[in-house]
């Protein structure tokens, strides 16, 4: 069930000023693609991760349930190719196929995860990335016909590569 917090504009001011920013999966992102044309931060809040990936897209969308976050987010300065929206993780306004990278940094344990995992699905083009940052990795993922083990075990292997390329 997706949950709706930091909506508030004191949950939203302390959120921009307290949240890490995520240097080191940009790096990551970084080294596995080349440029590309539409990245969406899922549940992006105050922007800082939005804005990240500038430099590597044409255009960058960061989208929130929260106008509060977003206002925030636009009150900060952006690039020029960097834009917000509205909407709910599940519900996300992108055409079928038009998404490079969907991405959600500290936000993804919120979302209702079957309906987020089928909208990322939905909005990525063929050979898409999706890229999920968390501060636990206490979850099982979870899609379609595709067995639990096969994506936790890829999830793993993800966080070992990440882990290697930090040492």
């Amino acid at each position: 069930m997706a949950v709706r917090v930091f909506e508030g504009k004191d949950h939203a001011a302390a959120y921009l000023q307290y949240r890490i920013a995520p240097d080191e999966l940009i790096t990551l992102l970084q080294r596995l693609t080349h440029q590309f044309n539409l990245a969406v931060d899922v549940g992006c809040g105050s922007g800082q991760g939005t804005i990240l990936l500038a430099p590597y897209f044409t255009k960058v969308v960061g989208t929130d349930v929260s106008p509060a976050q977003l206002e925030m987010a636009l009150a900060n300065s952006s690039p020029p190719n960097v834009s917000y929206r509205e909407c709910p993780a599940e519900e996300l306004p992108f055409a079928s196929g038009e998404v490079d990278l969907v991405m959600a940094i500290a936000a993804a344990h919120w979302f209702d995860r079957k309906r987020f995992l089928l909208e990322a699905d939905r909005v990525l083009r063929p050979g898409g990335c999706l890229a999920l940052l968390s501060y636990t990795m206490d979850f099982e993922l979870e899609y379609g016909g595709v067995s639990n083990t096969a994506l936790n075990d890829i999830c793993e292997e993800c966080i070992v590569v990440y882990n290697h390329s930090l040492s």
